[in-house]
């Protein structure tokens, strides 16, 4: 079944059409995502090395060497690496269907309850069990297929997916700096479908709005105003898929003023029109192919 294009702005499941897809990757130190998105697969990164600050949905990560980051299909995020040495990790991408089998096996405990931690830290001895695990899944995808291929990444997956699960997530800690932006972030979150405004906002943080600008953006990599829209058009693509309201009426449920202005954010946010995602999404339902 392949992905279809909308939230897969690069990488190789938009390329390849394919369910799985595993990746080393090494980032410069400063590097940041040039936009958030969203996307309906799950992805699961962890650092080998560097230091990484990731914004999900409403709350703010810090992610050190041994950290595991599960971000759920469809979930606003947003990561910028931080320290002044480059960062390496492991990037794994898979639809929900990938994993229905375990899931099977598992029903306590399916994938979608374990994504739900967003970041969990690995203790010394299963972070070496879980670079092995991630090494193999790695080199398998860069090695030709055999009959074999496809049941040794699944069954090497499984063993990475149990090993994540036995292990404790601490509560997440944010930096006493940060705690008011947190708040707000919370705040726009949870009130983007009002016309909230950057004065409303920094109030909750309790700082002037000049100063709350760019200690947001330097927080969680996001301006105001870019945040504000990526929860309203996240929101508004949940509604594309689950309700019949027309495209007008989602934009001004979601708090845009104006659909013509929600149709062409949302397309280039994601590469396609409110429309063409349902259809997508129909289409998907049914049991069609995109």
């Amino acid at each position: 079944m392949p992905i279809p294009a909308a939230y897969t702005p690069e990488g190789s499941l938009r390329d390849s059409g394919a369910i799985f897809s595993v990746n080393r990757i090494r980032r410069p130190a400063g590097f940041a995502m040039e936009a958030p998105h969203y996307h309906p697969y799950y992805e699961l990164f962890y650092l080998i090395s560097g230091q990484c600050r990731v914004f999900i949905q409403h709350t703010l990560y810090y992610a050190q060497p041994g950290d595991v980051i599960f971000l759920p299909p469809n979930q606003l995020h947003k990561t910028s690496y931080v320290g002044s040495h480059d960062a390496e990790r492991f990037t794994l991408t898979f639809l929900p269907a990938y994993t229905a089998a375990f899931d099977a096996m598992c029903p306590e405990m399916p994938v979608a309850e374990l994504f739900v931690r967003h970041k969990i830290t690995l203790l010394p001895e299963r972070r070496t069990r879980a670079e092995q695990l991630l090494t193999h899944i790695w080199q398998n995808s860069t090695l030709p297929p055999d009959a074999y291929t496809a049941a040794d990444t699944s069954a090497a997956l499984s063993m990475l997916l149990v090993l994540l699960g036995r292990s404790p997530s601490p509560a997440e800690q944010a930096a006493p700096t940060d705690e008011g932006i947190q708040a707000a972030a919370q705040f726009i979150y949870d009130h983007h479908r009002e016309q909230i405004t950057l004065a409303q906002a920094a109030s909750v943080a309790h700082i002037s709005a000049t100063y709350f600008s760019k200690k947001f953006r330097s927080v969680t990599g996001f301006g105001f105003k870019e945040y504000l829209t990526g929860v309203r058009l996240q929101d508004g693509a949940a509604l594309l898929r689950t309700t019949n309201l027309s495209v007008t009426e989602i934009a001004l449920a979601c708090g845009f003023t104006d659909g013509n202005y929600f149709g062409d954010a949302f397309k280039k946010a994601n590469g396609i029109t409110p429309r063409q995602l349902r259809s997508a999404h129909q289409n998907t339902a049914q049991g069609g192919k995109i």
